[in-house]
């Protein structure tokens, strides 16, 4: 079942959008957002992926779940969101030269449906723009810093213009909108870039060379994200774990990092983790 949460600056912007009277404009935008969405996970099903966690923000929402895509798959996924908008004016601008009166009822989803596809493609974390280029890249961790950095600029300017706009009509929903960008791009991004790094190095060995088998000997306090900057493409590393008076706990492959780095936070420690 799909699990959906909603970031307390919605809430925001849903009451000034209401308190604006603009509550039409809302409920088309977030028909485009479902819409949207919609659109991500059934791509991502028809690769063989389930996203089941929907975040709900200002400026559309976010899937999350099982998401270690390759290289194909990520840009596929990414770009079917703002695909689906963008067909759906198409598939408006027809019903329009059909039936003309349709245009004074359906102009609302029109705008949301093409500002929400442009406006995704933005190359700014964390919006579509930027999974695209990420997962194209070669250097994950480096495309996230660069993608984050810009969200920040992004997010400032888009400051600004809110600030301004209290000398001619304020736009609360410009501001909260710069807010949540700027969270989002300074937020988690250890736990991102490594997870980038982490399925470089499991899914794309660099089979056409000679790879190193190598054991590595950690402590149990060790937090996971230690072993994750470890890996290599041309390394395969098992992790010996061990606790104060160096006896071995368990040993740990590649493929046991995948399966803990999926379910659970990179900040936590060995101890826990193994913990039964």
């Amino acid at each position: 079942m799909l699990k959906i949460k909603i970031h307390p600056a919605f809430w925001i912007f849903a009451f000034i959008m209401v308190l604006q009277d603009n509550y039409i404009t809302l409920l088309a935008t977030l028909l485009c957002v479902a819409i949207h969405e919609w659109a991500h996970s059934k791509v991502a099903y028809n690769e063989g992926y389930y996203l089941d966690t929907l975040n709900l923000m200002p400026f559309g929402a976010m899937l999350s779940g099982n998401d270690n895509f390759s290289k194909k798959e990520g840009v596929k996924i990414a770009f079917a969101g703002p695909l689906v908008n963008f067909l759906t004016c198409i598939m408006l601008l027809a019903l329009w030269w059909v039936m003309p009166p349709a245009y004074n009822y359906t102009k609302v989803i029109f705008d949301a449906s093409l500002s929400l596809g442009f406006f995704n493609l933005l190359p700014i974390f964390p919006l579509d723009g930027a999974r695209i280029l990420i997962a194209i890249s070669n250097n994950k961790h480096k495309s996230i810093k660069i993608l984050k950095n810009l969200g920040v600029v992004v997010s400032s300017l888009l400051g600004i213009l809110f600030l301004a706009s209290f000398f001619y009509k304020a736009n609360l929903s410009l501001g909260i909108i710069a807010a949540t960008i700027y969270i989002s791009s300074i937020g988690g991004s250890e736990n991102e870039s490594y997870k980038h790094i982490y399925e470089s190095c499991f899914l794309h060995k660099k089979i056409d060379v000679p790879i190193e088998k190598q054991t590595i000997i950690v402590h149990q306090n060790l937090k996971l994200v230690r072993l994750i900057k470890q890996l290599k493409p041309n390394k395969d590393i098992c992790f010996e774990v061990v606790d104060d008076s160096y006896k071995t706990i368990c040993i740990l492959t590649e493929k046991d990092l995948l399966k803990l780095s999926s379910k659970h936070n990179l900040q936590m420690t060995l101890k826990a983790l193994l913990s039964p």
